[in-house]
């Protein structure tokens, strides 16, 4: 079995699973529909798996868990939901959840093709013009007895040393390339990129908004299932394994204890802005602070996309101006010298 199902595969099996508890069909009957529904193939298998743990167990979460294929923070919310008879509305919030993050996870896979196909070419064409061109320009100066200078005799060096090696530069382009673009299309690949994306500004920036999206969900599904505010913290807290806000978020437990209100302590750790404070406040006063939690967390994954879609729209000129400018400085290693040979025969 593989090691954990995909966003979109978590977001169906909890959507499906919602709309069935709702008709009143209890959870194990609801996995042997789901079940006798899935085509032959691994996820019938692990549907048979789930049934066949619920029946024994009666526990839902337990299940789950040992298929060993849903992440630790569904089983968590199953659990909750199974603990305080909400598991329909905790399914539902599942599903809307690993919705929006198999439609951000889209996004940024489908924002990064074009750049890395345009790359790939970019690459491909200054190994060619280096490679395959520049030779034939050197053999010609060479016959010419004309001495090379500066920039030119950079290029042309350049040009030798890569020539020799200039498959495997381009395969190396390639595959580069090809293994980004299937990284990107699996969920441990996209964990991996966005790991790596921790070392520059952005990269921090879009990770801890959406460390912060999930805690606010986990936080508002925690409060929603009838748990109290600090046992409620403590779980969404367990939940957030992202380093970028897991100190933000002990601090914040911290001022909770000491006495502090959930707003004050999430505003004053950092976590949250003071105007989302404001709607907790608000949210808790009227009841309806999961709702308030539920609309900052969708309100941060929506600012972490347009980060990166900012980002994206921003690299493709930068790669452009980049790589058209050392094609230029090619052309122009090759030209000056045939404007010095064409200005002495004139």
């Amino acid at each position: 079995m593989r090691q954990t199902l995909t966003d979109n595969e978590l977001s169906v099996f909890s959507e499906q699973l919602a709309m069935i508890l709702h008709s009143g069909i209890s959870a194990l009957e609801g996995v042997s529909i789901l079940r006798d529904d899935a085509p032959e193939g691994e996820g019938k298998e692990i549907l048979s798996a789930v049934y066949d743990s619920l029946e024994m167990s009666g526990d839902l979460a337990q299940a789950l868990r040992e298929s060993a294929v849903y992440p630790e923070y569904f089983v968590k919310m199953t659990e909750i939901g199974e603990r305080s008879g909400t598991l329909e509305d905790v399914m539902a919030s599942l599903a809307d959840y690993y919705g929006r993050q198999d439609a951000l996870m889209r996004s940024i896979r489908d924002a990064l093709t074009y750049p890395l196909i345009l790359l790939g070419m970019l690459f491909a064409v200054l190994i060619v013009l280096i490679t395959q061109v520049m030779p034939v320009f050197r053999e010609v100066f060479d016959q010419l007895g004309i001495e090379m200078t500066g920039i030119s005799a950079a290029v042309f060096r350049a040009s030798s040393v890569l020539q020799g090696a200039s498959v495997f530069v381009l395969a190396l382009v390639v595959i580069a390339a090809l293994g980004c673009l299937i990284a990107l299309r699996s969920k441990k690949g996209r964990d991996t990129v966005l790991g790596l994306t921790m070392h520059i500004p952005l990269g921090k920036k879009i990770n801890t908004l959406l460390a912060c999206s999930r805690f606010c969900d986990a936080l508002g599904l925690a409060l929603h299932s009838g748990l109290d505010m600090g046992e409620s913290f403590q779980l969404a807290a367990g939940l957030t394994d992202k380093t970028c806000l897991k100190d933000n978020i002990d601090k914040a437990g911290k001022m909770l204890e000491e006495g502090s209100d959930l707003a004050e302590s999430m505003r004053d750790a950092g976590i949250i802005t003071g105007l989302n404070a404001r709607m907790v406040a608000i949210g808790f006063r009227t009841g309806s602070a999961e709702t308030v939690m539920k609309r900052i967390s969708v309100s941060c994954q929506e600012e972490a996309d347009n980060s990166i879609q900012s980002a994206v729209n921003a690299l493709e000129p930068t790669l452009t101006a980049v790589l058209s400018v050392l094609t230029g400085l090619i052309l122009v290693s090759v030209m000056l010298p045939l404007l010095g040979v064409m200005a002495n025969i004139g």
